[in-house]
């Protein structure tokens, strides 16, 4: 095999939670995307590089598809749209445990209307079925398209490498460099107590929450980064639910993401959390762009 180094835009895809965030998670060996087990955790293109002696990569995260209902979703739908434009070469995530469905069909009319030819089909989960799911799996989908190449791993298994090992092989060399994420504070902020609503609320309230962060500055006498940020709701009913009896749910909120934040920053944090009500706000072009989901 020639050692030459390659590089190359990689989009991960597939329906929600095939276990995306948790791939680039992996790869990455630290947290770059939120995870969680509800769909719509993902809501913009999360972008990382990655490089050792054999790769110099831009792995791009992509929202779930689903079948769109509001703006929001169809921002979502768009930001896979957008990535495809972009990438040298997509990993589609199957997961094993659910069936192949409708969604994952949609994907593969996305890749096929691209004419993106270099297609990795990747099971994931790979710990928890028989090879006779994942081979049953395997030969539903390569029935729409043909990948150039295929396996299964399990991120929380080791496999990593095998994974890396097959992205080397499939790009071609001398390629183009990579984009150079800079990483946005206020984007990875959002995120993080994004993900402690999604973890500590129930039913509906996830999807109906945004959240901005009003204001950040830091104390450089006192080493306190100071924080403001709006959770967003959709309903004057969903507000108190968030803010909890005794303000105790917003109180774990806000705990649990400090707590985040304390791991990437290094400094005390002083985080202040606030519940704002804006009715329909997902289909609210203006209110979406506010909060980075518009490419308008």
């Amino acid at each position: 095999m020639i050692n030459s180094k390659k590089s190359g835009t990689i989009a991960i895809v597939g329906k929600p939670n095939v276990g995306k965030s948790t791939l680039l998670n992996a790869i990455g060996n630290k947290k770059i995307a939120i995870t969680s087990y509800k769909p719509q955790t993902t809501r913009n293109q999360i972008k990382s590089n990655f490089s050792n002696d054999k790769l110099d990569l831009m792995i791009i995260d992509t929202p779930g598809f689903h079948f769109a209902r509001n703006k929001l979703d169809l921002f979502l739908n768009s930001e896979i749209k957008r990535t495809f434009k972009i990438c040298d070469l997509v990993l589609f995530l199957i997961d094993p445990t659910r069936p192949i469905d409708d969604e994952d069909l949609e994907i593969i009319k996305f890749i096929k209307s691209y004419k993106i030819e270099k297609i990795v089909l990747v099971i994931t989960k790979s710990d928890v079925v028989s090879q006779g799911s994942i081979n049953n799996h395997m030969s539903k989908i390569e029935q729409s398209i043909t990948p150039i190449a295929k396996m299964a791993i399990s991120a929380k298994s080791g496999q990593l490498q095998q994974l890396l090992d097959c992205i080397y092989c499939c790009l071609d060399e001398g390629a183009n460099s990579v984009e150079r994420i800079n990483e946005n504070d206020n984007f990875t902020i959002c995120e993080i107590i994004r993900e402690q609503i999604i973890l500590s609320c129930k039913k509906e309230i996830p999807y109906s929450t945004g959240v901005i962060v009003t204001k950040t500055n830091y104390d450089e006498s006192k080493n306190i980064f100071n924080i403001f940020a709006n959770i967003i709701v959709e309903k004057k009913s969903q507000k108190p639910i968030i803010i909890g009896k005794n303000g105790l749910m917003i109180k774990k909120i806000g705990t649990e993401a400090r707590k985040q934040l304390l791991e990437l920053y290094d400094c005390k944090i002083n985080l202040k959390l606030f519940v704002k009500v804006d009715e329909n706000w997902r289909n609210d072009q203006i209110v979406l762009k506010t909060l980075g989901y518009s490419n308008k």
